[in-house]
């Protein structure tokens, strides 16, 4: 988004959480989010090789940039190159452990809801099919979908996709069950369907919430730990990874990953 376009909907605008004369302390946080954005990319221009480094495209430097919005501002998590989140980059490594442990086999055809073109880009760098990505309207041209659909009634065959990528979607759709089924339904028996979701933190149990139009993030669902028995089904395991028990410490610090970043894979039974 270009800088004066998220200035104007973030600092100035009355319904966001962080205008400057209402919300002054989010809006303090964002300023200083981007001010040390500004700042970092100055000290990667000095320093050649810093203590970060970013798994997909091979970027290193001093530290990830924050991510910033008028709800909240995640610091140090986004690579400057290829755009990815820890969460990406978790996500990658686990795609290239899984195809490590199938040499030679590769899936065919592969779909991602609401996935970013920047993912789409990092996926296909792994080897992999081309991802067709779908999304379910045109309103944000930065994430232009090769076709539109609903996950509610997803316009595709029962059993014709191998891997089906969902990350960041669920949270955002109030008919929860209604979307898992549609995966399970797609999916070809064997495929798989990479599954993230946001955590509430400290939250016990998984509730849905009415939408507020004027948040970034327009959330349907608080997702608690509970979630991977919200998507159990009996037409696939369902396997959680949690970054922290995966990973070796220092990789989690080397490439910024939060160790309570986690993703599920829901293999379909053959």
């Amino acid at each position: 988004m270009p800088a004066v376009e998220f200035v104007r909907n973030t600092l100035l605008d009355t319904h966001s959480p962080a205008c400057w004369w209402k919300h002054p302390v989010q809006a303090g946080k964002v300023v200083l989010g981007a001010a040390e954005n500004a700042l970092l990319s100055g000290a990667d221009r000095l320093i050649r090789s810093g203590g970060s480094e970013c798994p997909v495209c091979g970027w290193k430097g001093t530290r990830f940039r924050n991510f910033l919005s008028a709800d909240e501002v995640i610091r140090h998590c986004i690579c400057p190159v290829c755009g990815s989140f820890d969460r990406h980059r978790q996500l990658v490594l686990g795609v290239r452990q899984e195809l490590q442990a199938s040499p030679g086999r590769t899936p065919g055809v592969l779909v991602g809801f609401s996935l970013s073109s920047a993912m789409r880009f990092l996926l296909e760098h792994e080897g992999l099919s081309r991802c067709f990505r779908t999304d379910y309207a045109l309103e944000d041209r930065r994430f232009l979908p090769d076709f539109l659909g609903d996950l509610r009634r997803a316009p595709l065959a029962d059993d014709t996709v191998e891997w089906v990528f969902c990350s960041h979607v669920l949270e955002h759709v109030p008919e929860l069950d209604i979307c898992v089924d549609e995966i399970l339904r797609i999916l070809r028996p064997g495929g798989l369907a990479w599954v993230q979701v946001p955590f509430e933190p400290g939250l016990a149990h998984s509730r849905s919430i009415r939408i507020d139009p004027y948040r970034a993030h327009a959330h349907a669902w608080q997702f608690a730990p509970d979630f991977g028995n919200l998507i159990q089904r009996d037409g696939w395991e369902v396997t959680e990874v949690i970054a922290g028990g995966e990973l070796p410490a220092e990789q989690l610090r080397r490439f910024a990953i939060n160790p309570l970043e986690r993703y599920w894979v829901c293999r379909k039974k053959v």
